[in-house]
């Protein structure tokens, strides 16, 4: 019991210590009411080029905050849980890949929030089953499918202020990831 308890803490640490950066962030922004719009992504513009490290540290209101928080928590754990080995790399690109995505090709409109993180990692667990074929992998994939396959809704465009380009280019950072390392021992 003490083996999993210390495995469910370390799985948890990577994922946990971006969440309370995300939550100090909208803090800072909300109640000392510090204006972040400068850390947003801005797609193909030289200010909008700091959003690439810092746009999914910020969010626009409690409801979007905690739209991400939630699923960061639970993924970025399972991630760690399972897949340990590749782990830090696979959270980086998920992290870093769809910002990249996002100011080469998407709307040119603030884009903010960590859901390009969040789809990456939710398609890296997918993908990562079906390239796999082990009997874990496919588990993971399932799993993560019944909990989280609303996301699958995210990915199309639906609502105006919505990036639905970060979503998509988390599913491709995902997918990407899941495609590379599904041949090494995670």
């Amino acid at each position: 019991m003490a083996t999993i308890n210390r495995n469910i803490y370390q799985s948890i640490w990577i994922p946990l210590r971006l969440a309370l950066i995300m939550v100090l962030v909208f803090l800072v922004q909300t109640y000392l009411q510090v204006e972040l719009r400068f850390l947003a992504n801005v797609p193909r513009t030289l200010e909008g080029l700091v959003g690439i490290l810092f746009a999914p540290l910020v969010h626009v209101s409690l409801f979007h905050l905690l739209s991400n928080l939630f699923p960061l928590l639970c993924l970025g754990t399972v991630v760690y849980w399972f897949y340990g080995r590749v782990a830090s790399a696979v959270f980086l690109r998920c992290y870093f890949v769809p910002q990249v995505l996002v100011w080469l090709f998407a709307r040119p409109q603030l884009h903010v929030g960590s859901s390009g993180l969040v789809y990456g990692l939710a398609f890296f667990l997918i993908f990562l089953g079906f390239f796999r074929k082990d009997f874990k992998s496919l588990f993971v994939s399932i799993v993560i499918i019944v909990f989280f396959g609303g996301l699958f809704y995210g990915i199309l465009p639906n609502h105006h202020g919505i990036s639905w380009e970060s979503h998509l280019a988390g599913v491709v950072a995902g997918a990407m990831s899941a495609f590379e390392f599904s041949k090494k021992n995670a």
